[in-house]
């Protein structure tokens, strides 16, 4: 297993000024909670074994970015199909109203924005795959793009790759929610959570499945 690039997104990550991400229908890497990622990597574990072991080992480094000592600024756009299957109660209630709980505190921080992009939002002109683009205190850009590939990721830095993945996500942020409205849509979906969490006292008595963040 290369384990460079992965290396190389983390540690772009840690000392980034900006980064901007987009996740699709999924629930970017850096906002899951412990569980929630564990689930992750067992499902990818079953198309992409090789990079199973370095994201794992890597997901505490990239998830404490958000809460290193100097603030950096992240903006998250995030699909609402993630929040659908939340609020669907996947994989189980306890680790849904968890997760969104997690969810809505890090949307709440003054530095992390996570935008919504929603269902009636309109298709992109091209197609758009998990990615994030980094920005340094030099003002330099990276896109790191994910792939079905062994390595997990493609490395772009010359200009011409970087600024078509910046558009995207431009184009992205126009068409989502923004902020504060994307922190209501995701505060909506705890009541339901927390009532079911409560009353599900007996986990063996109601069928879980397999989570696909």
């Amino acid at each position: 297993m290369d384990r460079i690039p992965a290396l190389d997104r983390c540690v772009a990550e840690e000392s980034a000024v900006t980064i901007r991400c987009y996740s699709g229908p999924n629930l970017p890497d850096m906002l899951m909670t412990p569980t929630v990622a564990r689930l992750m990597w067992e499902w990818r574990a079953v198309y992409q074994p090789a990079l199973v072991a370095v994201g794992a080992e890597l997901s505490p480094r990239r998830r404490a970015v958000l809460k290193r000592a100097v603030p950096l600024r992240v903006v998250f756009v995030v699909g609402e199909e993630t929040l659908k299957r939340f609020e669907a109660g996947n994989p189980d209630p306890d680790t849904a109203a968890e997760q969104l709980r997690s969810l809505c505190d890090d949307a709440g921080e003054r530095h992390v924005s996570v935008l919504v992009h929603p269902l009636t939002a309109p298709v992109l002109p091209w197609a758009a795959g998990r990615f994030t683009v980094t920005t340094g205190a030099d003002g330099r850009h990276t896109a790191f793009v994910e792939t079905p590939g062994p390595s997990g990721l493609l490395i772009f830095r010359d200009p011409e790759h970087v600024e078509v993945y910046l558009a995207m996500f431009a184009a992205l942020c126009r068409d989502s929610l923004s902020k504060d409205a994307s922190l209501v849509r995701i505060a909506d979906t705890l009541p339901p959570h927390q009532q079911a969490a409560a009353a599900h006292g007996d986990r063996s008595a109601a069928p879980t499945t397999t989570a696909r963040p």
